[in-house]
């Protein structure tokens, strides 16, 4: 910009006024190379990449993740809600390897009500693994890891994968959207979409 078009004094305002402190900001090479030189090499940049982080074999309780045929056959939402709600709770503890959900978990009542979803009270015990990536993916890419998962695991085994995006403000407002594929239910799944205050 030139000095005496249009808005250049409002530029100059801005940069002793408003840009006078210094800024961070994120950027995401979605391309598979890098330009070389690297255009942001001049401002020093702090470099991430997001690598897998694996726990190969968590002891847990199973929730009954097959869908209630009883509930499919006699159209019963209030009780495909109830169970949608326990099996995303369920599988969010698992995400944040919760001791709740832990084999050998003794928490006294008194301090966490929770109980693992299904009339038994003694939950099957299973092995998960959980893999998680932090960071700033695309989409597509998010989309082609489920696809690259529904095509590598057998049809009648279940998995979960969920993607959240990062936070709109400092209570954590951010939108989620998490997948499941229920046991022994090939071409059956269960879709959650949480959607922060927009």
């Amino acid at each position: 910009m030139l000095h005496g078009k249009k808005g250049f004094d409002r530029l100059v305002y801005a940069c002793k006024n408003v840009l006078n402190t210094p800024v961070t900001w994120l950027f995401c090479n979605a391309a598979t190379t890098t330009p070389s030189p690297d255009p942001l090499d001049q401002f020093f940049p702090t470099k991430f990449t997001s690598e897998p982080s694996v726990v190969s074999d968590c002891q847990v309780q199973m929730a009954p993740l097959a869908v209630p045929a009883d509930t499919v056959e006699n159209g019963d939402r209030a009780g495909l809600e109830d169970f949608a709600t326990e099996t995303y709770e369920w599988l969010s503890l698992i995400r944040l390897q919760s001791p709740r959900v832990a084999v050998g978990d003794n928490i006294d009542p008194y301090l966490s009500r929770y109980q693992i979803p299904g009339d038994s009270d003694a939950p099957p015990h299973g092995r998960v693994c959980k893999i998680t990536w932090q960071g700033f993916f695309t989409s597509s890419w998010v989309r082609s890891v489920l696809i690259n998962t529904l095509a590598a695991l057998p049809s009648r085994s279940w998995f979960s994968l969920s993607a959240t995006s990062f936070a709109k403000g400092m209570a954590g407002d951010s939108g989620e959207v998490a997948f499941l594929r229920p046991p022994e239910s090939p071409g059956h799944y269960l879709l959650w979409e949480i959607r922060s205050d927009e």
